[in-house]
């Protein structure tokens, strides 16, 4: 394209930018500064009359949908004699690939945990991550080149806030995708052999692909047989002509250059990735949903603790009864724990004894307490960062749990919401309410977000049969 630096061009909104200095450039076109700085330009490289018909048709559409929010959407389309459309600048944001590729000039355990933020940030960027992946496909709708070129990341390590750019990407599947393929690092065996078009499915391998990476720093399919083979190899890799390096049933490409699933994955990661990796390979209906994902990296994200010793984020995981740190070996003492746990207290169907009760309670999801403060969520635990920016999604805070300088917890309601306290070995439930807390809560107390006296029957499913009885969720400091 020529120089276009100075230039002012028009929008069919009749606003007209100045154009400054390119941004950075790709295969269809360069994306330039505005003379505000608020602003970005992408402007497409022409081609034929068809070609440039139908990319104009696409801006057109892209324009009118609806996106979720932390998507970069296109604000107006540029008037001819160009093709392209104006966007948000988003400040303070880079690459994803910064918390993908390792950094040359410091030592590992300091890139991953002192420059980018450690295993608590990567799990909660994940989370995000996958979350706007899920709910654009909610619509049909595949973003087809999923990687970290088009993931903007908050450069704050003590901020987890995420951006997705270029979403002129984004197609409805069975529609005209163009040239739009993917990256080949992250793209779907199917897709790199010209065997399909981009759809859901390839999004789901591209996005386990890209999680699998930020968390592991490495790639599912690069493991020691292709670390010591040739950069064709590679490129095979990536066809999923070798095995998934976590593969259950061979260990002939096990990764030796990456985080091992062991250190940073939890039990159900491990499941997801495989699910994706080892069965969706061969069958793409058995990927994992980017929502399964997000929940699951939210979930892991409650489960960090941080080292005492060297200040470290590592997974909560007990050996021996201590919880050892992966990144300096220290054997830390059990942290606290709140379990969320939900119970069901039925009466069983006529045809067994009578008077005879259902009692289960089935564990939920556990949260790490820190001596930060901890937020807990619309009854799901999401311990947010504090830190935040204008891209950073606001959530319904339903109560606080913090640490005093005594050690012990104590809760906070300001919200006013729902929330009853039963002390260790006492039946009663007290109301905890904004105006009588702090309340202090000790291992071994319950909190319940209804009051369990005024619950109503209430239908749920038995192994066999339906039945009345109660469900309530609550959470046990551990």
């Amino acid at each position: 394209m020529v120089n276009l630096e100075g230039k002012m061009i028009s929008t069919v909104s009749g606003k007209q930018y100045m154009i400054t200095e390119p941004a950075g450039d790709g295969a269809e076109g360069v994306v330039y500064n505005e003379q505000s700085g608020n602003f970005l330009i992408k402007l497409y490289k022409k081609g034929n009359p068809i070609h440039n018909a139908k990319k104009l048709q696409k801006l057109q559409w892209l324009i009118r949908q609806h996106y979720p929010d932390q998507f970069i959407k296109p604000l107006d389309i540029v008037e001819k004699p160009y093709i392209g459309y104006v966007m948000q600048k988003v400040k303070n944001h880079s690459s994803l690939n910064r918390l993908l590729v390792p950094s040359r000039d410091v030592s590992f355990t300091e890139w991953y945990n002192q420059q980018t933020g450690g295993l608590r940030r990567r799990f909660f960027i994940a989370y995000q991550i996958a979350l706007q992946f899920s709910l654009l496909h909610e619509s049909n709708r595949a973003y087809c080149d999923i990687s970290g070129n088009n993931i903007l990341v908050n450069e704050d390590p003590s901020k987890a806030s995420v951006c997705m750019i270029d979403i002129d990407n984004i197609y409805i599947p069975g529609g005209d995708a163009g040239n739009i393929l993917g990256t080949s690092r992250y793209m779907a065996p199917e897709i790199m052999n010209r065997q399909m078009e981009p759809d859901i499915f390839t999004d789901d391998w591209s996005l386990a692909v890209i999680l699998f990476e930020l968390i592991r720093a490495g790639h599912p399919f690069v493991g020691k047989m292709i670390e010591d083979g040739t950069p064709e190899m590679e490129n095979q890799a990536y066809l999923g002509l070798y095995p998934y390096v976590d593969d259950p049933e061979t260990d002939i490409n096990r990764a030796t250059q990456m985080l091992p699933a062991e250190a940073v994955f939890t039990s159900k990661l491990t499941e997801l990735f495989e699910k994706t990796f080892v069965k969706g390979l061969a069958n793409r209906m058995e990927r994992t949903p980017a929502l399964d994902f997000a929940l699951a990296c939210l979930e892991a994200s409650n489960k960090v603790m941080k080292c005492p010793d060297c200040g470290n984020w590592h997974l909560a995981k007990c050996s021996g009864g201590k919880y050892p740190c992966p990144w300096c070996d220290a054997e830390n003492e059990p942290p606290a724990f709140l379990q969320f746990k939900d119970r069901y207290d039925a009466d069983l169907p006529g045809s067994l004894v009578k008077g005879e009760k259902f009692l289960e309670d089935k564990d939920v999801n556990s949260f790490v307490l820190r001596k930060e403060v901890n937020r807990v969520t619309d009854n799901y635990v999401s311990n947010l960062y504090v830190k935040r920016d204008a891209f950073s999604k606001p959530v319904n805070q339903y109560f606080t749990v913090r640490m005093a300088k005594n050690g012990h917890y104590y809760i906070f309601n300001d919200e006013n919401n729902e929330l009853y306290l039963q002390k260790k070995g006492d039946d009663s439930w007290i109301p905890v309410r904004k105006e009588n807390c702090p309340k202090q809560i000790d291992k071994g107390d319950r909190l319940c977000f209804e009051n369990k006296a005024n619950l109503n029957k209430k239908v749920i499913d038995g192994s066999r049969n339906k039945y009345r009885g109660l469900l309530f969720r609550y959470a046990i400091l551990r």
